[in-house]
């Protein structure tokens, strides 16, 4: 009867668990993001649950005598508490792997929005830094800029088809991008800049 309710409770917790996943992501059904299962899979989980309960089971001694029940009864509860802390620590790295996944989910949403906006105006005094996330495409329409250099490059010039180190004077109506969200940017010389940005950008 203890083993039954036990069981009950463990099954209910997957069950728990499996509807707190479900809430908890936003993606499509069947994506990278929430991935479905088969019935089977989700059965062959629950019988694997069931052995290791049953796990605890009484057995009989070398001699042929029942075993000692409050023994028993204690190895039972050994068992039982190993398979449910088992169960709580899948439950919170699953829990933490659905966050992680939650927070890629909006940075890509948002990005994916920022570039949907298409070029934006912008404008920036001399000694500002404008600083391009990944993918982020510039096009410096009046003044003077020079590029500043990421940890793993500096920005390409589409038009020129060149590769823009740290210094670089910035010629006016090139497409630049920046390819990684490294701190790559340009630097304002002029008074003042206008440019066209697609893209996250943060202004210094």
């Amino acid at each position: 009867m203890k083993k039954g309710r036990v069981l009950l409770l463990a099954i209910s917790l997957v069950m728990i668990i499996a509807v707190i996943t479900a809430q908890a992501s936003p993606a499509q059904p069947g994506s990278e993001f929430d991935p479905l299962v088969t019935k089977s899979y989700v059965d062959e989980q629950i019988q694997i649950l069931t052995q290791k309960i049953g796990s605890g089971a009484p057995i009989g001694n070398s001699s042929g005598e029942a075993p000692v029940s409050g023994a028993v009864d204690q190895q039972v509860l050994n068992n039982l508490r190993t398979d449910i802390s088992d169960l709580m620590n899948l439950s919170i790295q699953a829990i933490t792997r659905i966050q992680d996944l939650e927070k890629q989910n909006l940075e890509l949403i948002k990005k994916v929005e920022e570039l949907q906006k298409g070029f934006v105006v912008v404008d920036a005094a001399k000694g500002q830094k404008i600083i391009l996330g990944a993918g982020s495409e510039v096009l410096v329409r009046s003044g003077a800029a020079k590029a500043i250099q990421g940890e793993y490059g500096g920005l390409a010039d589409v038009t020129a088809a060149v590769d823009l180190t740290e210094g670089a004077q910035l010629v006016n109506q090139h497409l630049l991008i920046s390819a990684r969200d490294d701190g790559r940017g340009i630097y304002v010389t002029s008074d003042i800049a206008y440019m066209l940005i697609r893209g996250s950008y943060t202004i210094e």
